[in-house]
């Protein structure tokens, strides 16, 4: 039996048993000959179903200059407050991948990748062999138990109804000192059609993000914005849409935004990391739990 590096799983349908993950498979620990390559506890497609993972993944660039920053800014907040010696990410709403290639580049953490979406689960299963995967609804948690270092949730909580309950569930996963790097959509008042066709519930205003994050037991180690600099054109866009209603618009603004000029908007803007934007296309957190 290889050594695992990884926390032991609970058996998704017979109660007291484990998988374990090793040699790129989950294994029961008390029947060696169920072996499985994903775990799946429980699915939710209220706020996410496989048509858009499908406009995710073939019509949305891997180096879509929005994302790029968004990644980016992530391994850079991993890298300045993730300081524990196991270091084990749980990825929530990983099935668009683009995040674990650069994470496994690092070579410094151990990865797990969860989604309430299973399709595209299976085929970062083939992509990441050595990677755990499983599915799971955060709102009905199966992990009665502290099992990593930091949750990633980028782009994920304004898709989830309870999003009060959800960092609840999140704070129960991490172990103590464990940071959670959280991105959302900004704007509470620029909800439009391209928010209701994605199936966001909402739109985030910091101050009430981090009410909800610290109210849930977390420590703000870290506020920030994402598309400051672009930010006064993209809210004439969703007032725009807000306006006109016009439909199917998630390609659309995803081609166009796709753009040489928006690409060294954002080199620029990343020069500025270090003070706090005030507003932007999308609220960025780290928190701590304590």
């Amino acid at each position: 039996m290889s050594e695992n590096i990884y926390p032991s799983f609970p058996h998704p349908d017979i109660d007291n048993q484990n998988f374990e993950f090793f040699n790129n498979k989950f294994h029961n620990t008390l029947n060696n000959d169920e072996t499985r390559d994903i775990l799946v506890y429980s699915k939710n497609k209220e706020g996410w179903n496989d048509e858009l993972t499908k406009i995710a993944v073939d019509h949305i660039d891997v180096n879509h200059p929005i994302d790029v920053a968004s990644r980016n800014l992530c391994l850079n907040l991993l890298n300045e407050f993730e300081k524990s010696k196991k270091k084990i990410i749980l990825e929530i709403g990983c099935s668009s991948g683009y995040l674990i290639n650069k994470i496994e580049k690092t070579k410094r953490y151990k990865y797990i990748g969860s989604d309430a979406i299973e399709e595209q689960i299976k085929k970062l299963k083939i992509l990441y062999p050595s990677k755990p995967f499983v599915i799971f609804d955060i709102l009905k948690n199966p992990f009665n138990k502290q099992m990593c270092n930091a949750i990633i949730m980028l782009n994920v909580l304004e898709h989830i109804n309870d999003d009060y309950a959800a960092l609840r569930e999140a704070y129960k996963l991490l172990e103590k000192d464990g940071i959670l790097i959280l991105e959302v959509p900004s704007g509470k008042m620029l909800y439009d059609q391209y928010d209701k066709e994605l199936l966001h519930y909402r739109r985030y205003k910091m101050s009430e993000l981090i009410k909800k994050i610290e109210d849930n037991g977390f420590v703000i180690e870290k506020k920030t914005h994402l598309g400051f600099i672009i930010f006064p054109i993209f809210a004439l866009i969703k007032i725009y849409n807000k306006i006109f209603k016009p439909k199917k618009v998630i390609i659309k603004q995803a081609k166009l935004s796709d753009n040489f000029f928006l690409r060294f908007l954002f080199s620029i803007e990343e020069k500025l990391r270090n003070i706090y934007l005030p507003y932007g296309i999308r609220c960025y957190v780290c928190a701590r739990k304590k």
